[in-house]
């Protein structure tokens, strides 16, 4: 008993960290297509269409357990949404897998159900299925768009999708894990754009933004007051720190990772490059904006950046309200104009210690001694 008991102890563990492992390699290569698929399923529910879902098997449990979500709630109470999954009805599967075959069980539901402006999210893990293709082709003639949930193998038909996401595994128990996974970040963004808008929830920066978001980690002004909503749906606490951030050190990580003990989401302030010549002369930033932004959205322990226009961060602390400000210690003895905002709304701010010798005038000193 005391070696099955061992065995199984190995199994559980490398059934987890096999998880994790293709997890994260989702995080790096299909963030971008998650967030489109965010965006596209948020515009159809915001604009009064429906979610249609189907797959077989596992991927079928995984289509009505989303369509629940919608109809019921995922987390926030908010109102019933659209959503229709194709996997339930024995009369109509029976009906027409009888009159037609089991190909067009999906699709002849699309033909009487789908709308322009609609959205099939078509999941199959092999990326084979007929009827799951062929929903697609009749999600097409009616005018809808197309979210593809597959796998590896998968490639070629996450391209016949406006949106494919094919999980980096070839393991069926691996992919289907990462397709519910995939679904809950659907509905958390559902949730999170209703809350912050309840007549327009899109997630695209606001009209006239004079810049793009380069990374998922990357957050808008409107994005902010979005993301608040979400986390105090979880009731989960968010931190949120600022800087320049031009020349990121041990000191910088000692902060951040300082900051990020201190809740569960940490969101980072960064100064655009007009806003630092204006505080440091010229010279500074060292690198630009996009640059920083980029250092800083590839450290793990920071969830999100935000680029500020303002002399201080007081505007995005507004649309944000984090739990917890953070500065540095340096401004033990200085007025922080934020905190006036912050306490204002049941916020706190908090002094994160300096790292001795580790500063950017520091770093940048050495760096010119050794030219």
């Amino acid at each position: 008993m005391s070696t099955n008991l061992r065995s199984f102890e190995l199994m559980i563990a490398q059934s987890i960290r096999a998880g994790i492992s293709v997890r994260s390699l989702l995080l790096e290569r299909c963030d971008r297509d998650i967030l489109a698929a965010c965006r596209l399923v948020v515009d159809c529910v915001t604009s009064g269409h429906k979610v249609l879902f189907c797959g077989n098997g596992g991927s079928a449990a995984d289509a009505q357990h989303l369509a629940a979500e919608l109809v019921g709630r995922y987390v926030s109470e908010r109102r019933a949404l659209p959503g229709i999954a194709l996997t339930v009805d024995t009369s109509i599967l029976t009906a027409i897998g009888n009159d037609y075959g089991f190909e067009r069980v999906f699709a002849r539901q699309v033909e009487g159900l789908g709308a322009p402006g609609d959205v099939l999210v078509a999941i199959t893990t092999s990326g084979g299925s007929p009827n799951v293709r062929a929903a697609i082709e009749a999600a097409r003639a009616k005018g809808m768009r197309v979210i593809g949930l597959t796998g590896e193998k998968g490639k070629e038909f996450a391209g016949l999708c406006d949106v494919g996401i094919a999980v980096p595994s070839r393991i069926t128990s691996r992919i289907q894990e990462c397709h519910i996974t995939i679904g809950h970040i659907l509905c958390e963004a559902i949730d999170a754009s209703l809350a912050a808008s309840p007549s327009d929830g899109r997630l695209e920066p606001p009209a006239g933004s004079a810049r793009t978001t380069t990374s998922p980690k990357e957050l808008t002004r409107a994005d902010l007051a979005r993301l608040r909503a979400s986390v105090s749906a979880d009731k989960r606490t968010i931190v949120f720190t600022n800087g320049v951030f031009d020349v990121v050190h041990a000191g910088h990580l000692a902060q951040l990772g300082a900051a990020r003990a201190l809740g569960d989401v940490l969101v980072v302030g960064v100064n655009t490059d007009e806003t630092v010549r204006a505080a440091k002369g010229e010279g500074r930033p060292v690198f630009p904006l996009a640059e920083r932004l980029q250092m800083l959205a590839a450290l793990e322990m920071v969830d999100f950046v935000h680029p500020f226009a303002e002399a201080t961060p007081v505007e995005t602390i507004e649309a944000l309200r984090p739990d917890v400000h953070c500065k540095g210690a340096d401004y033990e003895n200085k007025p922080i104009p934020e905190r006036t905002v912050v306490e204002g709304y049941g916020g706190r701010v908090v002094l994160i210690p300096l790292v001795e010798g580790r500063s950017t005038t520091r770093t940048l000193d050495l760096l010119g001694a050794r030219r």
